[in-house]
């Protein structure tokens, strides 16, 4: 006999629900349960497979689960009743409490995301029974019925996202809770949608179809045991070459790159728009304490987006990645500095990057250290770039000649693979941390309204509960940092997760605007995200009217007067602006070109949006970019959401 994944020794229980509990034995037999002062019966089907039923209980524990067939047994222990949430998407809600994208320094201020661990496992010494379950990362292709995983007290090995979220919630609550985290870096939302979700939809239905023609091709189902992705994704990109920035010189102490470009480090070459895909190069000078001369050192780099060759005073320190490979994309860079080439104050380091496909960047800290005094010297900010190869933008994960087993992002993979084998666990709702994937060009990222709204039905039929609380993160602020883009696709798709917010049932959202990171599409910020989240559902779900459920609410905006708007707002009490963060109104009258607003007055629970240039108005936008401007709060320091509204 064998019990579903998520039945282990720790377990958590959702209270006040019927639990379900489910597995194989031999065919046609008798199964009984015994769970607390409850036993349950069923029989198995002809090929084994068993449910069994137990009633609701209130929250509590440790409990024993017991599941007998016949001459079979087995005891499942230490489980709690509280409350159990799913946690999903794709990397920032992958992203853990212990991040090893960023490194302690000992002279400089600690990262974020080192001091929010230290936080939580502070805050978290006096909270009892919180657990989690990490499901393994699994694109097989087939419907598992099982996943990998174990049941585990709150670590830092949780995601930074739902640990938070589980600490405030218990905080208020006092019941134990169970996070099951079910999360992929760099995936779509297809990818977690059924078959028969994707089918449903005249958009996204041909997903389905090129997946089942894939199927006529033998190649598309042999993939690398050694590789996330599969190895047909790496076969269709252009592997580095040729180092012909190397030939160039680019490397050298005394190369002229005054005709070269700034760039601002860390970022993305990409997101800056100097090159595509590709392979670039980017130089500095430095001048070193007279102390360090002759002595070793070491440079070091959070990330380089994908690969690398370092080179100090025009000699190779180190490379990470070849060929095409996309597995070294996180990986923190530390290349030591021999002390035969550190003979002089000034110093010049060049790093040439190459990246085959998605985001091109130099990621997070970057500093040279002393490696017998551990002293380190920042070198963020501007270096000079110059394109060795510039391939456009490749961007492989959509392509339907590459679905199949291994790549994560092939329509309903993970769905079948991360989802299918937690169904039907009893949980209290779904966490969604995702969209950054979709949000390539504005049709996509339009469109991903009714492809989320699709998603949240499909999870809700799967689990028989079509009222399951669904609570989606409004991406952070990313890239371009301006106060207005008009063609931002990031902007799009935040508008479509708020009006799916607004206007489906029992689904909620939580804005992460002002917790990004213009130069990192990780921002370290998960403490203000989980605590938002918090906030909401303890509001929307557990009718904690006390607490207030996220910023101040556009309710509608009309003309007031000539070149005057008023939007109201609810969750408005306490309601200011920052007037440090700058403008965040921008108006249109023709409903296409946007100015920014002359002024925004606060009066009781509106704002006031005035322009000179305009008679009437037709279109307001808020904080309308990749990484824009926030400005909007109300007393309990929640943002506004950004939006797109028409006037009336």
């Amino acid at each position: 006999m064998r019990l579903a994944s998520l039945f282990q020794n720790g377990a958590v229980f959702q209270r006040n629900a019927v639990i379900p509990v489910w597995g194989k034995t031999v065919a046609d037999t008798l199964v009984t349960g015994k769970f607390h002062d409850s036993t349950v019966y069923c029989r198995s089907s002809a090929s084994g497979e068993f449910k069994l039923f137990f009633p609701a209980e209130n929250a509590g524990g440790p409990f024993t689960l017991e599941i007998s067939a016949g001459d079979d047994r087995i005891e499942v222990k230490d489980i709690l009743v509280g409350e159990v949430w799913l946690a999903s998407g794709q990397s920032n809600m992958q992203y853990k409490l212990l991040s090893n994208w960023q490194a302690d320094k000992k002279d400089q201020a600690e990262p974020l995301s080192h001091l929010q661990e230290k936080e939580f496992a502070t805050q978290a010494e006096n909270l009892k029974h919180f657990r989690y379950f990490s499901v393994s990362q699994l694109a097989s292709g087939g419907e598992e019925s099982y996943c990998g995983g174990e049941w585990k007290a709150i670590d830092t090995g949780c995601s930074a996202v739902a640990a938070w979220f589980g600490l405030y919630l218990q905080r208020e609550l006092d019941v134990p809770i169970g996070i099951i985290v079910s999360a992929w870096g760099g995936t779509v939302a297809e990818a977690w949608m059924s078959q028969a979700a994707l089918n449903a939809d005249p958009r996204t239905r041909q997903n389905v179809v090129d997946c089942r023609a894939n199927q006529l091709n033998i190649k598309n189902f042999e993939i690398s045991e050694n590789s996330t992705l599969s190895q047909r994704i790496i076969s269709l990109l252009r592997p580095d070459g040729k180092n012909e920035g190397f030939e160039a010189g680019f490397h050298t102490r005394d190369f002229d790159d005054s005709s070269w470009q700034t760039m601002a480090v860390p970022n993305s070459w990409i997101k800056q728009g100097f090159a595509g895909n590709g392979a670039v190069w980017i130089r500095r000078k430095i001048t070193l304490p007279e102390n360090w001369k002759s002595t070793d050192l070491f440079f070091y780099a959070s990330a380089i987006d994908k690969q690398d060759i370092s080179y100090f005073n025009g000699v190779e320190i180190g490379r990470t990645g070849s060929g095409a490979s996309l597995s070294t994309y996180d990986k923190p860079r530390r290349y030591p500095i021999p002390a035969a080439i550190n003979d002089s104050r000034e110093a010049v380091i060049a790093v040439r990057g190459y990246s085959a496909c998605y985001d091109g960047s130099f990621v997070g800290e970057w500093y040279i250290g002393n490696s017998a005094t551990g002293e380190t010297i920042d070198i963020t900010g501007d270096w000079k770039i110059g394109v060795e190869l510039d391939l456009g933008i490749a961007r492989p994960k959509m392509d339907k000649s590459i679905y199949g087993p291994g790549n994560p992002n092939t329509p309903s993979i993970l769905f079948d693979s991360m989802i299918r084998p937690l169904i039907p666990y009893a949980i209290a709702g779904t966490l969604w941390y995702q969209g950054e994937s979709n949000a390539i060009t504005i049709e996509q990222s339009t469109n991903y309204f009714e492809l989320l709204k699709h998603l949240i039905e499909d999870w809700r039929y799967f689990w028989q509960t079509p009222e399951m609380p669904f609570f989606i993160v409004q991406l952070a602020g990313y890239g371009k940092n301006a106060p207005y883009l008009h063609d931002s696709a990031w902007a799009y798709l935040r508008e479509a997760q708020r009006l799916l917010a607004k206007n489906h049932h029992d689904t909620y959202i939580a804005t992460a605007i002002d917790c990004g990171d213009e130069r990192d599409i990780h921002p370290q910020d998960k403490e203000s995200v989980g605590y938002r989240l918090a906030m909401c559902a303890l509001n929307k779900v557990y009718n904690r009217a006390d607490i207030v459920p996220g910023g101040p609410e556009l309710l509608r905006a009309e003309n007031a007067a000539p070149g005057c708007v008023r939007l109201d707002f609810e969750w408005s009490e306490g309601m200011h602006l920052n007037e440090e963060a700058g403008q965040s109104f921008y108006l249109s009258g023709n409903g296409e070109e946007f100015i920014p607003a002359d002024r925004a007055e606060i009066r009781g629970n509106a704002v006031l949006l005035t322009s000179s240039k305009l008679d009437s108005v037709k279109r307001v936008r808020y904080a309308w970019g990749d990484f824009s401007i926030s400005s909007l709060y109300n007393a309990d320091g929640f943002p506004t959401l950004p939006f797109d509204v028409e006037v009336i």
